[in-house]
């Protein structure tokens, strides 16, 4: 995933010592990259809407962690200076995000944790910064033709994990019989990174 989420993945070509925000860290996708990231030293400013959650962002490696909010370019130091922005919020944020970067730098929209509410404005091209790229990741193109199985460094991964190089431990695990309790947990925004339902 090392390659998919920090280069092919939304052309975000992180390198050492970039600077890199993932807004909506907590959903288990975001704390995946914020472990990627960190894995190739980047550094990563996180964000979330809950506070209490700032000390496990920071405990996964992110240098600092931010409150999600519409207005964040607003409130960071680095604004214009950023490398990279993978936006897991979505629609909402896309602006924001985008006018936080560096010139060249780059914005991955991967997620719409936000809802799929409309681009503000009339027209939302002649909002967006200039001299930045923005791109865009569904993991539906799995598998096709243009993004085969084969580029998904499963491999490595797994590699990285057994050496400690990355961490994968699973937030909690139910039983079949307790799918009912699976559900409510991840609809309650309980469950702090991935479920496993095992049969």
């Amino acid at each position: 995933m090392h390659a998919i989420v920090l280069d092919k993945f939304g052309d975000l070509e992180i390198a050492q010592g970039q600077t890199l925000v993932i807004r909506g860290a907590m959903s288990s996708f975001g704390q995946a990259a914020v472990k990627l990231a960190v894995n190739v030293d980047a550094r990563v400013i996180a964000t979330t809407r809950n506070p209490a959650r700032f000390a496990m962002l920071e405990d996964l490696g992110a240098a600092r962690v931010e409150l999600e909010g519409h207005d964040l370019s607003r409130r960071l130091a680095e604004v214009k200076q950023i490398d990279a922005v993978l936006d897991l919020v979505g629609n909402s944020t896309m602006l924001d995000s985008l006018a936080m970067l560096r010139r060249r730098g780059r914005a991955c929209l991967a997620g719409w944790l936000g809802g799929l509410v409309p681009i503000a404005g009339s027209n939302p091209l002649l909002q967006m910064a200039s001299g930045v790229y923005l791109t865009f990741f569904g993991s539906f193109v799995f598998g096709t033709p243009g993004f085969p199985l084969s580029d998904v460094p499963l491999q490595k991964m797994a590699e990285d994990v057994a050496a400690g190089r990355l961490n994968a431990k699973r937030s909690r695990v139910f039983s079949f019989d307790e799918i009912h309790e699976a559900h409510r947990v991840m609809e309650a925004n309980e469950a702090g990174g991935k479920m496993v339902v095992v049969h």
